[in-house]
């Protein structure tokens, strides 16, 4: 039985999904707000509320990710996990983006992606960055064998020669 020590050093699927949102849309606002105000720096707000939009949508797709990332953590290794990993957020993007086009009226797909890459590129970057490959830590010896140490022989199994 884990220990809740070894369960801490393991995040959860869903902190990982929670971690890869958050990141995403810290990273696509900063990057969307980086963008309008190189040329206006009046329209700081602009990427905000894109940004607050773009959250909640993502939000609502959070739980189609969990069984995903979940089956990546506890299934895949490496590469493999990773490309898992990338697929579902190249997924959930997709059904997140006819989502906005289905219940907003925005315009043509043109229009959102110019607002939308900017988060599928840091989703991608966060999604390798949580499920990078981490080295393997070796394991303490058990407490027990770090305090032992021979016992002196009370009898002795060969007489002395010597004597």
């Amino acid at each position: 039985m884990p220990t809740s020590a070894q369960l801490s050093n393991h995040p959860t699927a869903t902190s990982r999904t929670f971690l890869v949102w958050l990141l995403s849309n810290l990273g696509g606002t900063t990057w969307l707000l980086i963008d309008f105000c190189r040329y206006s720096p009046e329209d700081f707000a602009i990427p905000l509320v894109v940004g607050l939009m773009a959250a909640l949508v993502s939000l609502a797709t959070v739980p189609l990710a969990i069984p995903v990332f979940a089956l990546a953590q506890r299934r895949c290794t490496n590469w493999r996990c990773r490309l898992l990993v990338l697929a579902a957020v190249l997924l959930i993007f997709a059904l997140g983006n006819s989502a906005l086009l289905q219940l907003l009226p925005i315009g043509p797909a043109s229009s959102l992606l110019r607002f939308s890459w900017p988060y599928l590129g840091t989703a991608l970057a966060a999604a390798l960055w949580v499920y990078r490959p981490r080295p393997v830590r070796q394991q303490a010896a058990a407490p027990l064998l770090l305090r032992w140490q021979p016992r002196a022989a009370r009898w002795p199994l060969l007489p002395h020669q010597g004597a």
